[in-house]
């Protein structure tokens, strides 16, 4: 009987401190952000489980962070930790934003946006490896995504620094997003249209994605 008590108290005690050190880590990104004058706005990702995660996007105001909107979002199929093209995982850690883009026009981001043609892709080839590419500018013939057929997906997105330096075959084209059909991505990010188009009007060069 005691070592049954003793042993149900251990596990509350792993519980709660197990609860607790979830807790900090978001609260120790956002007062490490909170303090660096570059970062302004800050869209946390935090998975819950498979391809599920909750997002919240604080904006900085004097210092502090102010709640803009919160809910539920979808990663990758496989959950988290990309590692390789085609896996199905979203990566893990802090990201900057490259570039906004859209099949519908800039709603008036303070990111540099471009506005999908047909020309446009998100670029797979070895040559142009994780980049937005505009192939009636570069002269490629592309295999990556057709931006202009993703809808409502690409309605409104981000490309975040995931692989800057464009190792191929460590992934590419990883996106916050406008949610589709499925409860998941290939890796990317998907929010509620309006969720996403409100990320995007609030943010410029300082915002951070932060994903966990």
């Amino acid at each position: 009987m005691k070592k049954n008590l003793f042993l149900a108290i251990v596990c509350l005690v792993m519980l709660t401190l197990s609860g607790c050190g979830h807790r900090d880590q978001w609260q120790e990104i956002m007062n490490r952000y909170a303090e660096n004058d570059s970062v302004a706005q800050l869209l946390l990702v935090k998975h819950t489980e498979g391809s599920n995660a909750l997002a919240e996007f604080y904006v900085k105001n004097d210092g502090a962070w102010e709640l803009i909107e919160s809910g539920p979002v979808f990663i990758g199929k496989n959950g988290l930790g990309k590692e390789m093209e085609g896996d199905k995982k979203t990566p893990v850690g802090e990201f900057t934003v490259n570039t906004a883009f859209g099949i519908l026009p800039d709603p008036g981001t303070g990111l540099p946006y471009i506005f999908v043609t047909p020309s446009i892709y998100g670029c797979d080839d070895s040559c142009y490896y994780n980049q937005i590419i505009d192939t009636a500018v570069v002269h490629h013939e592309c295999h990556g995504e057709h931006l202009m057929d993703y809808v409502p997906h690409y309605h409104y997105g981000m490309a975040i620094s995931y692989n800057p330096d464009g190792i191929v075959g460590l992934g590419s084209c990883i996106y916050v997003h406008c949610k589709g059909p499925n409860p998941y991505t290939p890796g990317c990010v998907a929010l509620d249209e309006e969720f996403m188009r409100n990320v995007l009007i609030h943010s410029d060069k300082r915002i951070v994605v932060s994903i966990h």
